[in-house]
């Protein structure tokens, strides 16, 4: 079931106090570990089987989570993840911007991510290379100037044979800090800097023909049965499951489950660009790393040497500020940051969702070119 992370909850209250902990417990769970199955899951938080489907249905059927296949953009020979950051005229309606150019941006394939609230948005893309890039750019900034839309726009690049990222729409530790399910450093533990876990090496996999057909039916029917979706595009079970195994072992793709921000009571999505001392790589900000993992807890978060950018959660304008400060004190306090990080902050409640996680035509585009 797709659901928007953005659409207005039908709650009695906005709390995450409105699931109950056994709810708690099992969506954390299937967020932390995608890869396990509900029995194997069930033996974990020790749960009759019969309670725990009863809850997942319960927590898929009201949009709680939905599941995904997300490409890892590097492994499919991506060379460049840009993050925009736009500041729109004022003069201008958000309706009215997007009654105009809403076509071009679900046109712009490399673009899989596109938020907008009031004068600002938060743009997320993936390019082949830099030449790619610079067209979509071009594009884009064409028509907003055209039309008078555009007051600034930012695009921090990260060119991931430079990048690391540490998270990629990773919600389990955003979970954790609200839940208190786990020990804070049951998530943290494998935040290492130097982990090639984390580093986004490209590499160019060559695929035939009946491999692209997988890859792209498992970004676009993630919540289908091997079976069902090995009959979709014309395979035997046995050899789709093999594929899609080889996919998940190589790292060509990744099973997530996706979380809705606004049924969980958060309030706030802020876009930090942070730019460090020059003087300390990133393989000197290990410690800053973990801590921002920790306490922050960002759903999305890329870094070179000079600079980084997470998007974060919160539940409130409060919670933002106590963690913002603890962030940026923790990081001055051993000298990597170059000054005060830029923030933009987003009220969830009214944001436009123009995309959130749309890699079906950037995958088509990717497996074009293989």
């Amino acid at each position: 079931m797709r659901i928007s992370p953005f659409s207005v909850a039908t709650m009695n209250s906005a709390d995450i106090s409105g699931l109950s902990v056994n709810e708690q417990t099992v969506l954390y769970n299937l967020v932390r570990h995608p890869l396990l199955s509900d029995q194997e899951l069930c033996n974990r938080i020790d749960m009759k089987q019969s309670t725990f489907s009863t809850i997942k249905k319960k927590l898929r059927t009201e949009g709680y989570f939905y599941s995904s296949h997300s490409p890892v953009f590097n492994r499919l020979g991506s060379e460049l993840l840009v993050v925009w950051y736009v500041t729109l005229n004022r003069k201008t309606r958000t309706e009215d911007r997007l009654a105009i150019s809403r076509g071009r941006l679900l046109a712009a394939s490399d673009i899989f991510t596109i938020v907008s609230e009031s004068n600002q948005a938060v743009f997320l893309s993936v390019s082949k290379n830099i030449g790619e890039h610079v067209k979509v750019t071009d594009d884009l900034v064409q028509l907003y100037e055209e039309n008078d839309f555009l007051e600034e726009i930012h695009q921090v690049m990260f060119p991931f044979d430079a990048s690391s990222i540490f998270s990629c729409f990773d919600f389990a530790p955003l979970l954790n800090r609200i839940f208190q399910i786990e020990p804070e450093d049951a998530i943290t533990e494998d935040i290492d800097v130097s982990s090639e876990k984390n580093k986004t090496k490209v590499h160019y996999p060559e695929l035939n023909d009946l491999e692209k057909r997988v890859f792209l039916g498992l970004v676009k029917y993630p919540e289908l049965s091997d079976s069902s979706l090995s009959e979709r595009i014309g395979c035997s079970r046995p050899v789709f499951t093999r594929v899609k195994n080889r996919f998940l072992e190589e790292r060509l793709i990744e099973r997530r489950r996706i979380v809705s921000l606004e049924k969980l009571g958060f309030k706030m999505l802020a876009l930090t660009h942070s730019k460090f001392n020059p003087l300390i790589p990133l393989s000197g900000r290990q410690k800053c790393v973990q801590h921002t993992r920790a306490v922050q807890t960002p759903i999305f978060n890329i870094a070179r040497d000079p600079e980084s950018v997470m998007l974060t959660a919160f539940r409130d304008f409060e919670e933002f500020k106590y963690l913002h400060n603890e962030y940026v004190s923790y990081c001055q306090e051993h000298n990597t940051l170059r000054n005060d990080p830029f923030v933009l902050l987003q009220s969830i409640p009214r944001i436009y969702e123009v995309k959130w996680l749309v890699y079906e035509p950037l995958v088509r585009k990717i497996l074009d070119n293989i």
